[in-house]
């Protein structure tokens, strides 16, 4: 069941990669990268058509995230690590080589590069299909329907009450089990079923803008460091470049997530301080999407240290939720939630 569109929430909301998580070898979350560096070759080699590869550019620059040998030792390990092919692994770069790959880098500052492996996709599309599939497996799929509470019986979850927003109509759907994958929606089900206690979400927004090709010309995908520390995308597809992304923390409607002037001016002085000869202006954005990642809270950690690892909820009435995760990681995400189901 889903209340809106499918995919309409976080799922199409991404950066349009399947990618492995480099910057987690910088924390040391090796298992992590390791994981998920084979799930992305699982995708993509279920749906090679929506999920090619796309060769990454990582700039070095003085005083950057990475360093030479960081970079060749750590791009080295997540192709161990990931599984990758040897046609896709790993290449480092002079400085000249690394300008030549992308003219419109700082030269002043660059001080070589590396070229690792990672794979686009269309995100709402992939949901679409995992649907589709879902349906030729026996699957009913519904759309444009929510879930307004629950049915119990015995005091354990047999089922939801549903709302059918098309027809206007409320009905019941029985069921032995019931998983919610809601993704920023998983505590407001959770405290339907009142049982809202212990871990809780964290949500994090994430926001892209669009620039015209014209006035950002890259010549290839490129991830990049940003003066706060931070390393962001910037990906040229068809007509335009798109940027991204952001990284707060968000307490806002999760129904209408909004780019602000400050989202903009973030990822526009972040790619006007990589590439300092295209000079954007908020004038150039031509469109943007945002998004809210549904995180699992750590005490402490900001918006950008909080891991990305999943985890499943079970309430002593019998709701399972499962939230956090990434979109490399839904088939993944899938398989657990089905064992715990299945056991």
């Amino acid at each position: 069941m889903e209340r809106d569109d499918f995919a309409s929430g976080t799922s199409s909301r991404s950066t349009k990669l399947i990618h492995g998580g480099l910057r987690y070898l910088k924390q040391f979350e090796i298992a992590l990268v390791r994981e998920v560096g084979r799930e992305r070759a699982i995708v993509h080699k279920n749906a090679p058509h929506l999920v090619p590869s796309e060769r990454m550019l990582l700039p070095l620059i003085k005083d950057g995230t990475f360093g030479k040998f960081t970079t060749s030792v750590g791009l080295m390990v997540y192709d161990v690590l990931a599984g990758v092919e040897s046609a896709d692994q790993r290449k480092m770069l002079s400085k000249e080589e690394a300008f030549e790959k992308e003219p419109l880098l700082d030269e002043s500052v660059l001080e070589g590069g590396g070229i690792y492996a990672e794979y686009r996709t269309d995100d709402a599309r992939l949901t679409i299909e995992v649907i589709k599939t879902a349906i030729q497996h026996g699957a009913d799929c519904l759309n444009y329907v929510s879930a307004i509470d629950f049915i119990y019986d015995n005091g354990k979850v047999a089922g939801v009450k549903a709302m059918d927003h098309l027809a206007e109509k409320d009905f019941e759907i029985k069921a032995k089990y019931v998983t919610s994958a809601a993704g920023p929606w998983v505590d407001e089900l959770r405290d339907k079923n009142h049982s809202l206690s212990g871990k809780r979400l964290h949500l994090t927004k994430g926001v892209h803008i669009v620039v015209p090709k014209s006035k950002f010309p890259l010549r290839q995908a490129i991830y990049f460091d940003v003066p706060d520390g931070r390393m962001i995308f910037a990906i040229p597809r068809g007509l335009i470049t798109y940027i991204g992304t952001t990284d707060t923390d968000y307490t806002g409607d999760k129904n209408r997530i909004l780019t602000n002037t400050q989202d903009i001016n973030y990822l526009l002085d972040a790619a006007n301080s990589a590439f300092p000869s295209i000079n954007l202006k908020i004038k150039d954005v031509v469109s943007s999407w945002a998004g809210v990642r549904p995180l699992i809270h750590e005490e402490g950690k900001s918006a950008s240290e909080i891991s990305r690892k999943d985890e499943i909820f079970e309430s002593e009435t019998g709701l399972l939720s499962i939230a956090g995760g990434k979109l490399t990681g839904f088939r993944k995400m899938a398989e657990k939630i089905v064992d715990v189901v299945v056991k």
